[in-house]
């Protein structure tokens, strides 16, 4: 061979791509704009419409790439790069599941022109906190108002609550919540249908002589705040 000849066998090594191919879905199908990333360096590529790429500049070694899509699980492979001629890699990514869908997303908060529900068993749900209200959290002063979030079905049943404000102390907090599903309501209404709402319900914690104050109020904004 010539040096010129060589010269330029040399030079289209040179300029060889070191690693295509395509990305693809479980199904086999082409995965277009995935972005193909080689980790601790530079090079990098996004698949075309066919879900084809290419990285080029790779040295002869082992190298990590991370291939991701939004709809897509991230995926890390790894590769060998011989150097001295291109590499075909073929990537196939699982697909993302989807969200589950949240079960009480038509619970409205509160409205005014609603019925206010009202809590039909306060002496009972008092008896119950202060059952839990122990000597020691009275010994030593613990009290305040936790301020929960409840939604409530069309019956007036709790189906899930959680700690909107804070008493500031994590034993009280959970009291409150530890006695929610014991709570009974008539149903907020619409007119003359029953809807399902979201309500908050500050429970103050006092010294055992007086039971505990449970109001409910109207929901806050969709923060829960």
């Amino acid at each position: 061979m010539s040096a010129l000849g060589a010269l330029v066998a040399v030079l289209g090594l040179l300029q060889a791509p070191a690693v295509e191919g395509e990305v693809r879905s479980a199904g086999g199908d082409p995965i277009p704009y995935a972005q193909i990333q080689v980790l601790d360096h530079s090079a990098a590529d996004w698949t075309d419409a066919n879900g084809q790429y290419r990285l080029e500049g790779l040295d002869r070694g082992r190298w990590r790439l991370r291939v991701m899509h939004t709809a897509h699980e991230p995926l890390d492979v790894e590769v060998v790069v011989p150097g001295d001629r291109p590499i075909r890699l073929d990537i196939t990514l699982e697909a993302r599941p989807a969200p589950t869908p949240d079960p009480l997303y038509d619970f409205e908060p509160f409205q005014v022109e609603y019925t206010l529900p009202a809590l039909l068993n306060t002496e009972e749900v008092a008896r119950r906190i202060q059952a839990r209200y122990t000597p020691e959290l009275v010994d030593r002063g613990i009290g305040g108002e936790a301020v929960m979030r409840l939604w409530l079905d069309e019956r007036g049943q709790v189906v899930r609550g959680v700690i909107s404000s804070s008493s500031g102390n994590a034993r009280l907090d959970s009291i409150a919540l530890a006695v929610s599903d014991r709570m009974r309501f008539r149903p907020a209404r619409s007119q003359d249908q029953a809807v399902r709402v979201i309500v908050r319900i500050p429970v103050s914690f006092t010294l055992p002589d007086t039971l505990p104050v449970i109001e409910v109020e109207r929901a806050g904004d969709e923060t829960g705040r």
